[in-house]
C-alpha cells in the first residue's frame, strides 16, 4: 500500500452512533406497530415512556456516563452524576388520567430508578401504566428494543403512596 493511500473504514464511534440512531429509530417502529388499540392518553404516556428510555440510553453511550431515569407517579425524570451530585437533564410528565402503576426493575417489584450503564445497557425493566379503563405494560430491554403489552383491569391501590 502506498504511503500517500489511506484505509478507508469507519470509527468505533461512528458505528455507535449509527447504532443509537437505528435503536431508536427500531423502538419507535415496535411502539407504532404495538399501540393500535390503546386510548390517546395511553398511548401518549407510552410515546414518553419510550422517549425517555431511548434519550437515556442514547446519552448515556454518547456522553460515556451513566444515567439515571426516576419513575413517579406522575412521570419520569432523567438525571445524571456531575461533579458527584445528581443534575436533572430532563423531565416527562404523563397524561393526568394515567399513571404508573407497579414498576418491576430486575425481577424487584416497586423500584423507581433504572440505571443506564455508560454504554447505554440497563437492567431489564417492566413498566405498567394504568388509566381508568385500561392497563398496558412496557417491557424494556436491556440493550435495546421496547414492547409493549396488554394488560388486565387495573389494580385499586396505589404503589406511591
Amino acid at each position: 500500500m502506498n504511503k500517500n493511500q489511506r484505509s478507508a473504514g469507519f470509527t468505533l464511534f461512528e458505528l455507535l452512533i449509527v447504532m443509537a440512531i437505528m435503536g431508536m429509530m427500531f423502538g419507535m417502529l415496535v411502539i407504532n406497530i404495538n399501540i393500535g388499540s390503546t386510548s390517546g392518553d395511553m398511548k401518549t404516556a407510552i410515546r414518553r415512556i419510550a422517549g425517555a428510555v431511548s434519550e437515556a440510553r442514547s446519552r448515556a453511550l454518547l456522553k460515556r456516563t451513566p444515567l439515571e431515569l426516576h419513575f413517579k407517579r406522575e412521570g419520569l425524570e432523567l438525571y445524571q452524576m456531575v461533579d458527584s451530585k445528581k443534575l436533572r437533564i430532563g423531565n416527562a410528565p404523563l397524561p393526568a388520567d394515567v399513571f404508573i402503576d407497579d414498576v418491576e426493575i430486575d425481577g424487584e417489584h416497586d423500584k423507581r430508578i433504572l440505571i443506564f450503564q455508560s454504554k447505554g445497557i440497563t437492567q431489564p425493566a417492566t413498566i405498567s401504566l394504568t388509566s381508568d379503563d385500561e392497563r398496558q405494560t412496557v417491557v424494556v430491554g436491556p440493550i435495546q428494543g421496547i414492547q409493549i403489552r396488554e394488560g388486565k383491569k387495573p389494580r385499586k391501590t396505589d404503589p406511591f403512596e
